[in-house]
């Protein structure tokens, strides 16, 4: 290739992957904060951050003034979240800005990796990936403001940490930090970090090159970033977090049908042969595979790296009893660096190149196509939640804060286990982004009881319609209303 051709192939490449890049910021943080917030990890997040806040308790997470011991992670999330409810006011963009960012940083992190390890075309096609998988801007995922993108951040560093250890096996001490990282982020979630990490040094054989330093190395680096937190809360309540994160997250998940998540053996292979562009990577690179295999020819630590950075989380999160189908999210970077690497293949000249090119011809129109369907997605988001829609209308930081609001949902209400008179999380957080109110719970008759200032969200469905001679209604929305305590 001249010097003036390559040149040209250069400004092209970048070119075209700041603008995939800047597709992929405009799919993460168009209408971020409109979708109602979502109820569980979410929610719990966001009421975590703000009590701290408020607290200015930054060690020990609490819910409605408890320690939590629910939502059992270490605070690093809470953190960023509190952080950003600091620079970009309370709301649910603020909420979930963090987790876009940590996306978007992972996806300009791998295409520049894939880069320099692969060469143009594989990284653009491992960006073209991350555009049209739909998991990535759905439920749990980059566009909400659970610790999964965080945590698959520090996961992708790791990892790259781990195939770039065969040059030089101080990489591993990368992969160790990103692990204290990622487990201050997502806890026992990021054991599968020394998981992946050992079975790579054992298959390659670079354990024979560890010696016990190299071990102790080890551990210093992937407990530097955990231990200032752990010493602090230990000193707060001895070993209770700890052993209940452990029994809870690790034991009764892998052994148990925890809080209902159950599915069978091959729950996760159903849930990403769901994402068209899932299908199409995973399609590929076992095509590639195969194909290598019947030529045997030899794998490199690369091959050999992406395929357990794949298959460890599937294999032994599949082995658990309790499944989450936002757990597998780890497995894809693998898939979109492995799809890179296919579409290098084939475009290569040689032998059956018309077919090859139009293959790959195929492959980019279909990324293209699923892209621009999930931003039809992203951009016609709005929020569905009648109360979440009430509250934030209604309410006003400045001039309503420490209002005490009571609720009552529809006695024939979607939160089956849930008592109807107690406020749910996601409302609780919308009631403290918008109002900084006071969640009372109690319902009807605790509203009535109240001898304080307060406001009723109730819905038509039990509604004791007697109540509208002595409070007025100040605001409804079709089924639902709210009414006024004017004590």
């Amino acid at each position: 290739m001249t010097r003036k051709k390559h040149i040209a192939c250069e400004a092209l490449y970048w070119f075209m992957i700041i603008a995939l890049l800047t597709a992929g910021g405009f799919l993460l943080f168009t209408n971020l904060g409109e979708a109602a917030i979502s109820d569980c990890d979410e929610a719990r997040h966001g009421i975590n951050a703000y009590e701290m806040m408020q607290s200015g308790d930054y060690v020990v997470s609490t819910f409605m003034g408890e320690p939590d011991f629910w939502n059992l992670k270490p605070p690093l999330t809470y953190y960023c979240i509190a952080l950003c409810y600091q620079l970009f006011g309370f709301s649910a963009f603020s909420l979930r800005f963090y987790s876009a960012l940590s996306m978007l940083l992972t996806m300009t992190i791998m295409a520049l990796w894939t880069k320099k390890r692969y060469g143009n075309i594989s990284s653009i096609f491992c960006q073209l990936f991350w555009l049209a998988c739909a998991m990535v801007y759905g439920p749990h995922f980059a566009r909400f403001g659970d610790a999964d993108a965080q945590m698959l951040l520090f996961y992708v560093i790791a990892m790259l940490c781990m195939l770039q250890s065969p040059k030089n096996l101080k990489w591993l001490y990368g992969s160790a930090v990103c692990f204290g990282l990622a487990f201050m982020s997502k806890s026992w979630h990021a054991a599968l970090i020394p998981v992946t990490c050992f079975v790579f040094v054992c298959v390659t054989g670079l354990i024979r090159k560890l010696r016990v330093r190299n071990y102790l190395l080890l551990i210093f680096f992937g407990l530097l970033p955990i231990m200032p937190w752990a010493v602090a809360r230990y000193m707060r309540d001895g070993m209770a977090f700890f052993i209940h994160s452990l029994v809870k997250d690790v034991g009764h998940r892998a052994t148990t049908i925890h809080e209902g998540h159950f599915g069978t053996t091959f729950y996760y292979v159903k849930y990403l042969l769901s994402d068209p562009a899932v299908t199409l990577g995973l399609v590929l690179c076992a095509a590639a595979f195969i194909w290598k295999g019947c030529l045997r020819t030899r794998f490199s630590t690369d091959h050999i790296g992406l395929a357990l950075w794949f298959l460890v989380p599937l294999i032994l999160y599949s082995a658990c009893v309790s499944k989450l189908a936002w757990y597998i999210f780890v497995s894809l970077p693998a898939l979109a660096i492995g799809l890179g690497m296919v579409v290098k293949q084939l475009v290569k000249r040689g032998k059956l190149f018309i077919p090859r090119a139009a293959c790959t011809a195929l492959a980019c129109g279909l990324l293209v196509f699923w892209a621009i369907g999930n931003w039809q997605h992203v951009s016609t988001v709005t929020c569905n939640d009648t109360y979440h829609a009430m509250i934030c209308d209604y309410f006003d930081r400045d001039a309503d804060s420490g209002t005490k609001v009571y609720v009552q949902y529809e006695s024939e209400n979607p939160y089956a286990k849930v008592d109807y008179r107690a406020w749910v999380q996601d409302d609780i957080l919308a009631a403290m982004l918008s109002g900084d109110l006071d969640c009372c719970y109690g319902g009807i008759e605790s509203f009535m009881e109240e001898e304080d200032h307060a406001y009723l969200l109730c819905h038509d469905v039990g509604m004791d319609w007697s109540l509208l001679e002595e409070y007025p209604i100040v605001l409804e929305d079709g089924q639902l209303m709210m009414l006024e305590n004017l004590n």
